[in-house]
């Protein structure tokens, strides 16, 4: 399919805490998949105590911005802010740590050629939770059931993958709040608005490097999987109201 104009427009928002063993590559690997189309990668670091700031102030890229930012923290909230500060017609979101493909993007974001939404998912056709077997499955229990109660036209409300129309965006901006729960609130809100979305299978493997936010424990892992019920139930009650 032709390539539309605005898709040499691709602004890339990536949170990071903790990740200097793997956010030069995340950064070196998206500038190279995207090519010509990458407008700029925005990383919001938040002070992480690691160095990641250091390593980014040694990145002598053009396309890179950093915000530091100090005294905040949360994924969605540093998300909310870097979607802000994007100039880009697309907006994607990716996770520094790896453990989703930079290469993906380039389809991710030919899919907006026709859709105002692209949502990464692991539960269609070419999709793949590769993370330990229980964990996979409770996230593919945790997904069905905002299935049931939010509608199935979406198979992946907690991907966290995602290009998006930079004017889907200003009709549908994210709450900034919380961790993951951020993208079944955007993702419902979406939906009920009326915005065309589509999703996209990929493969997701564990981090490259380092700790990670959500699988270090099963405390951790099950803690999250309560807010994100708990979201999915306070989003369709609240559409109700």
């Amino acid at each position: 399919m032709r390539e539309a104009p605005y898709h040499r427009s691709v602004s890339v928002v990536m949170p990071s805490y903790n990740e200097r063993e793997n956010v030069a590559e995340a950064i070196e690997r998206v500038a190279g998949a995207l090519g010509e189309q990458l407008l700029e990668v925005i990383v919001v670091d938040d002070d992480s105590p690691d160095g990641t700031g250091q390593v980014l102030a040694q990145l002598d890229r053009q396309e890179l911005h950093v915000i530091h930012r100090k005294g905040q923290s949360g994924l969605a909230s540093a998300l909310a802010q870097g979607t802000r500060a994007a100039k880009g017609t697309v907006v994607v979101w990716l996770d520094c740590d790896l453990g989703i493909a930079p290469e993906y993007i380039p389809e991710l974001v030919s899919k907006l050629e026709d859709f105002d939404i692209a949502i990464g998912s692991r539960y269609v056709t070419g999709g793949n939770d590769l993370r330990s077997p229980s964990r996979a499955l409770l996230s593919r229990i945790l997904n069905r059931f905002a299935q049931v109660v939010l509608g199935s036209e979406i198979t992946d409300y907690t991907s966290g993958f995602a290009a998006a129309r930079h004017t889907a965006l200003a009709k549908v901006p994210l709450s900034g709040e919380g961790f993951g729960e951020y993208f079944i609130d955007w993702a419902y809100r979406a939906k009920r608005n009326g915005l065309k979305i589509v999703e996209f299978g990929y493969d997701y493997r564990l981090r490259k490097s380092g700790l990670s936010k959500t699988d270090s424990n099963w405390l951790t892992f099950l803690r999250l999987g309560l807010s994100y019920t708990w979201t999915i139930l306070r989003v369709k009650f609240h559409h109700w109201k």
